[in-house]
């Protein structure tokens, strides 16, 4: 009975999460946010490749240090 009741629940759970989504999508509320987020990161990648926030010379050291921490090439 507990496991027809869990069913029951998650069924429940799943339908009213597609409910939200399909809500959130028809009032172009995703769309917003999409569009807010994209704007975003243009407005912070440009200002890192333009270097507007410190010194030109330190930009590029400091991307190059970063994408080789990510790739877990770390030289000294």
């Amino acid at each position: 009975m507990k496991a027809q009741r869990d069913r029951v629940a998650a069924v429940f759970g799943l339908v009213l999460g597609v409910v939200a989504m399909a809500g959130t999508v028809l009032t172009d509320e995703y769309a917003h946010a999409a569009g807010a987020e994209a704007r975003g990161y243009d407005a912070l990648f440009h200002v890192v490749a333009t270097g507007e926030q410190c010194d030109a010379h330190v930009v590029p050291g400091v991307l190059m240090a970063a994408n080789d921490a990510v790739r877990g090439e770390v030289t000294r």
